[in-house]
């Protein structure tokens, strides 16, 4: 190989390696997010919600919202819980609510499934009627791409960059701690740590499954973040038609074992036939000279008998 050609062979070969380099680069990648900067999954999956307790005088509902083209405006698509009352029990218990009291859903399941379609950006939103008994009056959304001048309700003088807090993060996620009988700051209660440090949940954390809980505005944005609680989880994934509880198989999901027939007596082989014995050459030499001895001693007495 001449030095001409292997400087072009080498060149060809970075001048490969830098395009491919280049198009990873510039293929946009799915991306999966589940926290303040929204709800997407590269395919379709299944979450579970469970709902944990409420708190706070504003009878709420919580619902999944499906961003517009351009994230230029959303869409109601579910309504996971809702209140039917704004507590169990009056102002007892800072407004407690829970499930099956002042909380239901449509079902009148504590646990909800929705389906998040491959690609498509999902928030959760938190509506409330801020006290005046009007449904859908105000909202605080878990995702602050939703917090901009233009995400507010509509006929309300309610919106999202009046918020206090940086960000306007109105919901945490993952392994936060709660002090209902607390009136210090959420991030007092957390050891220090803010509520942009629980921001976002990974694969891992929804898997095992985890908290998400919001601040609803109130009580001048108190932001203690226990206004409206719950959990998220991974849904069982069907494999091969057996459901999968937490990764592990259920009992009764695993058929039971079918007798097969009882084998009969196996036949033995077939002899085989078995061959003739094959003389020895010297058998048959000894054989071919016989013949013709027996051979010339009847010639010899037909030779005399004609004499």
């Amino acid at each position: 190989m001449t030095t001409l050609t292997l400087v072009k062979k080498t060149s060809f070969t970075v001048a490969s390696l830098a395009t491919t380099m280049l198009l990873s680069i510039c293929t946009p990648v799915r991306a999966f997010m589940f926290g303040t900067a929204g709800i997407q999954f590269d395919e379709d999956t299944n979450i579970n919600f469970t709902f944990d307790q409420s708190h706070g005088a504003y009878q709420s509902s919580l619902w999944v919202a499906q961003a517009q083209s351009g994230n230029t405006g959303y869409t109601n698509i579910a309504r996971l819980f809702y209140e039917t009352k704004p507590s169990d029990n009056g102002s007892a218990n800072d407004w407690q609510g829970s499930f099956g009291n002042a909380v239901t859903s449509e079902n009148r399941s504590i646990t909800q499934t929705f389906k998040f379609l491959q690609d498509q950006t999902y928030a959760l939103l938190l509506w409330s009627d801020s006290g005046t008994g009007q449904p859908l009056e105000q909202y605080a959304s878990s995702s602050t791409f939703m917090n901009s001048p233009e995400w507010f309700a509509a006929n309300t003088q309610y919106r999202r960059d009046d918020c206090l807090v940086a960000g306007c993060q109105q919901a945490v996620f993952g392994d936060f701690n709660l002090d209902y009988n607390s009136r210090d700051s959420f991030t007092s209660v957390n050891g220090g740590k803010g509520p942009e440090q629980y921001s976002l949940l990974t694969m891992a954390q929804l898997a095992q499954g985890t908290k998400i809980s919001f601040d609803d505005a109130g009580g001048g944005n108190d932001v203690d973040f226990q206004d409206f609680t719950l959990s998220a989880q991974l849904a069982p994934t069907p494999v091969n038609g057996l459901a999968f509880r937490n990764f592990t198989v259920s009992a009764q999901s695993v058929p039971e074992a079918v007798p097969g027939p009882v084998p009969g007596p196996v036949p033995g082989p077939v002899p085989e036939p078995v061959p003739e014995p094959v003389p020895e050459p010297v058998t048959v030499f000894g054989t071919m000279m016989g013949i013709g001895a027996v051979a010339a001693a009847r010639r010899k007495k037909k030779r005399g008998q004609q004499r």
